[in-house]
């Protein structure tokens, strides 16, 4: 008597493979790669990659984000819950969706609107938005410092310098309107 699964125990088989494939997919996804891009940020990105493309110096970020912001922060990579309270000046709740933090292939600007009332208290809108290293640009942060932030008027200093092919050539430098 020879032995033979039939279909049905092999459909079994294979949706529990699937199953059990999916939660390291998933870990993988956003441990690993900082997982799926959103709308927003594809699209803040596209428009600072057409923004490099003008070849000036200094940007403003205000025409980039098609959303309210009141003040802007640069964070490095690598840093911990405490290290982003202290620079945005608040304890920022969804921390730990920022999944990329952890890479060095990125820095991230998190756009911060003013508090308000909604439904269940007060919120405050906070838009994080990261950037690649190799593929747009990198970041140029004050002496000894993790992050830095500026008002909603302020603007990002462009410096380019030749590279390697596949890596920007771009480094971006926010610069206070009041430095003016």
């Amino acid at each position: 008597m020879s032995w033979k699964p039939t279909p049905s125990f092999l459909r079994v088989l294979l949706l529990l493979a699937i199953f059990s494939l999916t939660p390291v997919t998933l870990y993988i996804l956003y441990t690993r790669t900082g997982g799926p891009a959103s709308q927003k940020e594809m699209q803040f990105q596209r428009n600072l990659r057409y923004a490099f493309m003008q070849g000036v110096d200094a940007i403003d970020l205000a025409p980039l984000a098609a959303w309210p912001y009141i003040r802007v922060c640069a964070l490095d990579s690598g840093l911990s819950h405490d290290e982003v309270t202290k620079i945005l000046g608040f304890d920022y709740e969804n921390f730990q969706e920022l999944h990329w933090l952890h890479l060095k292939e990125y820095w991230t600007l998190v756009f911060i609107d003013k508090e308000r009332e909604v439904s269940w208290g007060m919120a405050r809108p906070v838009t994080p938005v990261r950037i690649p290293r190799k593929d747009l640009a990198d970041l140029k942060l004050p002496a000894k410092s993790k992050g830095q932030c500026i008002d909603g008027d302020g603007r990002i200093e462009i410096t380019r310098r030749t590279g390697a092919v596949g890596e920007s050539p771009v480094t971006m430098q926010f610069v206070d309107a009041e430095a003016d």
